[in-house]
Parts: structure tokens; sequence; C-alpha cells
């Protein structure tokens, strides 16, 4: 069973969903077609549902996005991007079967300015912490770099494949800007700041990354090697099954991961109440603010915000 959604306008998420038995599927190609898809999927999925795109990576294995959701719509916008991207893929890679695998996509709420920080920075430098290449910059598929984040302004042509090119919804050409948390402009006083924090703490993971090759005995592979590798390559590291699937992010701030708990806690036993109810008949019990599935599915009543 799939874990009970909260949902509410304004949250800023980190998400990621990986593919099929970890089959490098989404790896770079020197047309930069992959890359074209991923963009492309991404910008009509974030316009559909007003959602801001902050960064994006798309690794081999699986893409990273860090969004705020504006209009309390996460759960419509990850369903259509990732159909989106995985029905691009199979007919760009001849692939017949799944393009993401059956496990829960992460997702997780990032609660303070050094939690977003450190989530776009670790966005950024994953093709260094995955020994793909030694510099973030180098990765030769979908990447976000600071300085991108509050500048870039990202125009991609829709890929000659699946979409049908008569149907206005889907442009043949669509923009797609990365842009900065306000919170972290107004952390750090200005836009450039921002971008240095986040740069910094990039840094600080592609020396880890450099530590951890040197440790393991490994090299990079480097973006020609990664340009030569098949979709049909599967990731040979280890992977902890069973591991919880964090659901926010506090950056070392106890208060606000206290503060979360209680909010989710209070969620989940109003949730628990009005579910009791509703199976019981009663028609008329109000959901806490932030209920999806009822709301969506059923039609229930909700609490407004706090």
């Amino acid at each position: 069973m799939s874990r009970r959604r909260f949902v509410e306008p304004g949250r800023i998420t980190a998400n990621d969903r990986r593919t099929t038995r970890r089959h490098f599927l989404f790896t770079p190609d020197a047309a930069g077609k992959m890359a074209q898809i991923f963009w492309y999927c991404l910008a009509v999925a974030a316009r559909d549902n007003n959602m801001l795109v902050h960064a994006a990576v798309l690794i081999s294995t699986h893409p990273h996005y860090d969004v705020t959701d504006q209009d309390g719509k996460l759960p419509n916008f990850r369903r259509q991007f990732h159909r989106l991207l995985a029905m691009c893929t199979k007919a760009f890679r001849g692939w017949p079967e799944e393009v993401f695998n059956k496990s829960q996509a992460g997702e997780h709420e990032l609660l303070t300015p050094a939690a977003i920080v450190k989530s776009i920075a670790y966005l950024i430098a994953n093709p260094a912490l995955g020994l793909a290449v030694r510099y973030s910059k180098d990765w030769p598929g979908a990447k976000t770099l600071a300085r991108d984040i509050g500048t870039r302004v990202l125009r991609i042509r829709r890929p000659d494949l699946y979409l049908d090119p008569t149907n206005p919804h889907w442009p043949e050409w669509i923009e797609l800007k990365l842009v900065m948390p306000e919170i972290l402009i107004e952390y750090y006083g200005s836009l450039v700041a921002a971008q240095e924090a986040i740069e910094h703490q990039v840094q600080v993971f592609e020396r880890e990354a450099r530590a951890k090759a040197k440790r393991l005995g490994r090299s990079f592979m480097g973006a020609r090697r990664v340009l030569r590798t098949s979709h049909t390559t599967r990731s040979t590291s280890q992977e902890d099954f069973g591991a919880l699937n964090p659901q926010f992010a506090a950056g070392g701030d106890a208060e606000a991961a206290a503060r979360a708990v209680k909010r989710l806690r209070e969620f989940n036993a109003a949730y628990d109440e009005a579910l009791r109810g509703w199976l019981e008949g009663d028609r008329s019990v109000v959901f806490p603010h932030g209920t999806w599935w009822m709301r969506v599915h059923h039609g229930v009543q909700c609490h407004p915000p706090p």
C-alpha cells in the first residue's frame, strides 16, 4: 500500500524515481536526445500543474528534481511527468517493458534553507557522487549547475517521437525556467549569494566523491565512456532494500523537524478519525487539510488551511 499523501500548496520537495531493474535507460547520448526528452516532459508537466522547477538532473538510472508545488498538485505533476518520460523513453529506446520500477518513488519535503541548499547541491553533484564524472559540470546529460538556478531559461523543441505534433497540447517549442527558491534569496540576501551557497555545498560533495573513489580504488568513468554505455546496462552498486523513505529533511534543525513530526502526527490522527466515520457511512465527515486521495477521488470535505 502506498503512503498516505499530505499535499498542500507551497511545499518544496526533492523527488526521484528509479528505473526498472536499475537499467541505464536514461543514459546520455551524443545527440542529446535523452536530455531533450527529459526537459520537454518536465516543462510540459510543470506548465500543466503550475510547478516551479528549481533544479533537475537525469542520471542513467533515475531523474532528480526539486520543485515548489504552488497549487497543491504535486501528485498530478509527478504522475504526468513520469508517464510522459516513460512513454517517450520507450519510443526512443525501443524498450518493450516498463521504464520505472514498482517501488514507491522518492519524495520528501525540504523544511529549511539548509535542507534546500543541501538537496539542490546533492542533485547537482549526483553524477560525481555516482563516480560517473569527476566534476558535475562534465556530466554529458541533462544537468543543472548552481549558476543556472534563477537565471537559466531552457527552450526545448518537442521530441520527434510519441507526441502527436498536431495536438496543440504538445507545442513545437516550450520554455522552462529554473527558479531560485524565494526563501533562499531572502535567507542569503541575494540571488548570487544563494547560488554561491549551493556551489560551496556542491564542492563539498565532489570532494566526498573523490575520496570515495580513492577509498574504493576506482576511477571516474568520464564523459566519453558514459556516452558509450548501452541503455541495457544495469547498475551493479549495492542498494539498501527496505530502507525507510524519508518524508522531510530539516538540514539539522531539530525544532523544524519536531514541528514537522507533530504536524504529520496530527494530520494522521485527524485522517484516521475522519476515515472511520466515512467507512461507517457518514458522508458529512470533514478530513484534515492536506488530504489528497479522498479529496480527489471521492470528493470529501476538507478543513481549510490552518
